[in-house]
């Protein structure tokens, strides 16, 4: 279960980082944002990023199906995350209109707004790591 904990602690941090930089760096988020989501064509680094997170998932869900013990938090974490991120992807990442969406949040209010609200999921992140 030490990779589905490290796992969800990389995704935790992950998030922190992100939000952290969304409320430090307001607007000018935006340039990172939009050079991932606005274009058809994906960066190289989003891409690699998102095949890494994917590979480690997978090895992380291949450890937890086979462990002994299989605790409430870790099938949450195994389970409802990719189901939420599969629902960001159909949402954000493969859909025009939601790619716009996102693109066009301006102003360093509203990159603050968007940091602090996703605080707590860092939150639960934590805690759904070290319950697993």
């Amino acid at each position: 279960m030490i990779l589905v904990k490290a796992f969800g602690y990389t995704i935790a941090l992950a998030a922190l980082f992100t939000s952290l930089a969304m409320i430090i760096m307001g607007a000018r988020w935006q340039k990172i944002e939009r050079s991932a989501y606005a274009g058809e064509k994906r960066p190289w680094w989003f891409i690699l990023l998102s095949a890494l997170i994917l590979l480690f998932y997978l090895t992380a869900l291949v450890r937890f199906i086979g462990a002994d013990v299989k605790t409430v938090a870790g099938w949450f974490m195994m389970a409802v995350i990719p189901i939420g991120w599969g629902l960001k992807a159909a949402l954000v990442v493969f859909n025009q209109k939601g790619r716009k969406t996102v693109s066009d949040i301006s102003g360093d209010q509203a990159w603050i707004k968007v940091g602090l609200a996703r605080l707590p999921v860092v939150l639960i992140f934590a805690l759904l790591a070290y319950f697993a």
